[in-house]
């Protein structure tokens, strides 16, 4: 109990204070924007603690057979542990996700303690309270699909702790860098955002004692193996084969133009957006892309960031010097995080995004306590004018933080708050007319035809903005298919998008959309030819199944339905759709024989199938009056 008050002194109490404060109306939120790829309801994680051996032999993502990458199976891990234990409940996720943050925080707290023993008692807590009420944290902590880049902070935090606890005991505490190696390692299987600590890591061990070199190059190495023993668990437990991802001009030009002048360009433009939002963020967003932050001309962004970088060059070497350890943390920190996401050596997705800025707001706040306390001493007793600069920064974030968190609070909420600002954002428009129609189709039979059309034709507008914007983007014009062929009825308006599509990449629903306006536009042997097509490229697509068969009957051609059909079984597909479609097409032909020995084989299959089971008896009794008959 003594051991339990002395951890929850008021140093810690304040931060938890802080962050029940900021954070505590995120647990009204519901699931948001891309929560569904680690946890809502459908998702592997709802299956608990069994379904963990299969997650660590999956990909983060996993959508296709030709759409999936990362492995990040420490998130999923956690959702599954928690659905076990509390079933699928949004505020039990968001209130683990701050649970994580304020462990995040305590971590961290220990560990600048011992990396600033040198300066006042205070200044550690002051750089984990600005750090924590920073507003640009809002996506890690409020999006449920964030929890990676939080379990990775606090992997990150520890093995930085072990590390210090290992170089600076007297007898070398091998536990500690054992620790700080599964730490690490655990950090990498949580995101990768881990990398920059063979960076960082280091560096801080040779700050804080330059005698400590051979243990920072031995920490490098200890690294190192950590990363090589992730690959070699990812390759052995998803299998050999590459992970795969589709890319979009409008998500980074840089994925497809490979010049130096726009790496560059892209390198500046990314430093100045993540430094303002570090400090002040504006017109925050769930989505960027080369709609709203360019990477072939410089804007203010850039032209910040070309003023910031040989500040930042000057600040690490004056630190240096002067031996401002706290400032040259924080300039090693940030520049080393936002690394990977200048878009100079790889490519991002989006170009830039807030969750990037996680990692560096970290090196941010540690130079602002460290300039603040080179004017105004940062010690028990502050001057009143930076207590009243405080109370106006606690404001000003606790505001935008607040409000940021209610934008979170579901899928629409978010898309329709980025979208009032980015209104020319190709992904937001593609978001807001799916939102519409999935708005629309959920209150179905409440909307009278008329209004429904309009709600369609208000979400093929927006779907069209998306298009006119990036005409490369295969989700908006595939859904604006969806929403001309099915809902709008417009097969020739829908054509020139699924033709678009197919060139760039043909799939079986696109054929099936195509087949369908070839056949309501009168072109029937063009239809037949796309619904053989679907059926080559997927013999399951029952679908295609169904239209043909439909069209075959109706023309009285049922030995072509027989063939198709049971062409289908000789190639493994017995499903109960098609031994009763086969079924239905002998007891047109008053074959009920036949007809009555493939419903039963439906009824084999799935005896509480009521359609099998009505005709099993419609063809016995027919069969039985025809042998009366005869």
């Amino acid at each position: 109990m003594n051991k339990l008050k002395e951890f929850f002194n008021k140093e810690r109490l304040l931060i938890l204070i802080i962050v029940a404060i900021f954070y505590g109306n995120t647990l009204k939120n519901e699931y948001s924007l891309d929560d569904s790829l680690v946890t809502e309801k459908g998702n592997i994680t709802t299956k608990g603690v069994k379904a963990i051996p299969k997650i660590i032999k999956s990909f983060y993502i996993e959508q296709s057979d030709e759409f999936k990458f990362d492995y990040r199976p420490i998130v999923k891990i956690s959702y599954a542990i928690e659905h076990e234990l509390f079933g699928v409940n949004p505020a039990v996720s968001h209130f683990i996700n701050l649970l994580l943050y304020l462990i995040g925080l305590y971590v961290l707290y220990s560990v600048l303690i011992k990396l600033l023993a040198d300066y006042h008692k205070n200044l550690a807590l002051y750089c984990v309270i600005l750090f924590a009420i920073m507003p640009i944290h809002t996506e890690v902590v409020g999006s449920l699909k964030n929890r990676d880049m939080l379990l990775c902070f606090i992997f990150c935090m520890m093995g930085l702790k072990n590390l210090m606890l290992f170089v600076e005991s007297d007898f070398k505490k091998w536990a500690s860098l054992l620790l700080c190696f599964l730490s690490f390692y655990f950090g990498f299987l949580s995101k990768l955002d881990v990398l920059p600590y063979l960076a960082i890591a280091p560096i801080i061990v040779f700050i804080k004692n330059p005698k400590h070199f051979k243990w920072a190059i031995g920490f490098a190495i200890l690294f190192i193996i950590a990363y090589i023993l992730f690959r070699i668990t990812k390759r052995e437990l998803t299998g050999r084969g590459g992970t795969h991802r589709v890319y979009y001009y409008f998500e980074n030009p840089l994925f497809f133009e490979k010049s130096i002048k726009y790496k560059i360009i892209a390198t500046f433009n990314c430093l100045g957006f993540y430094l303002n939002q570090a400090i002040i963020p504006f017109k925050m967003c769930c989505y960027y892309g080369t709609d709203t932050i360019s990477v072939t001309k410089l804007t203010y962004h850039g032209y910040f960031g070309i003023i910031a970088a040989p500040l930042l060059v000057f600040g690490l070497v004056k630190s240096y010097l002067k031996k401002n350890y706290l400032i040259l943390m924080g300039i090693v920190i940030f520049c080393s995080s936002i690394s990977m996401y200048l878009n100079f050596a790889k490519p991002s997705v989006g170009i830039v995004a807030d969750r990037f800025t996680f990692f560096g707001s970290l090196g941010i706040a540690l130079i602002i306590v460290s300039i603040l306390n080179s004017y105004f001493p940062l010690k028990e007793k502050i001057s009143s004018k930076v207590k009243t600069g405080s109370v106006l920064v606690i404001v000003v974030f606790g505001t935008m933080t607040i409000k940021r968190n209610i934008d979170w609070n579901n899928k629409r909420s978010i898309i329709e708050a980025d979208f009032a600002k980015y209104p020319n954002n190709s992904y937001l428009n593609y978001k807001r007319g799916m939102d519409i129609v999935q708005r629309t189709m959920e209150t179905n039979t409440m909307l009278p035809p008329d209004q429904k059309r309009n709600k369609f034709i208000e979400a093929r507008a927006f779907l069209e903005k998306s298009i006119q914007v990036a005409p490369d983007y295969a989700n908006s014009r595939n859904y604006l298919a969806y929403v001309l062929v099915y809902l709008l009825n417009d097969f020739n308006a829908a054509l020139p998008h699924i033709n678009y599509s197919i060139a760039y990449k043909e799939t079986t629903d696109l054929y099936y959309y195509k087949a369908i306006c070839m056949r309501e536009t009168k072109q029937k042997d063009s239809s037949e030819y796309y619904l053989l097509k679907c059926i080559k490229m997927d013999d399951k697509y029952y679908n295609a199944y169904g239209l043909l068969a439909y069209d075959y009957n109706l023309n009285k051609q049922h030995q072509k339905s027989i063939d198709l059909f049971k062409g289908a079984i000789a190639k493994g597909v017995k499903t109960i759709e098609i031994y009763n479609a086969l079924g239905k097409t002998y007891w047109e032909t008053q074959n009920n024989i036949e007809a009555n020995f493939y419903y039963q084989k439906a009824l084999e299959i799935d005896p509480s199938n009521q359609e099998a089971a009505a005709m099993v008896k419609r063809t016995s009794t027919a069969s039985t009056n025809t042998t009366i008959a005869q």
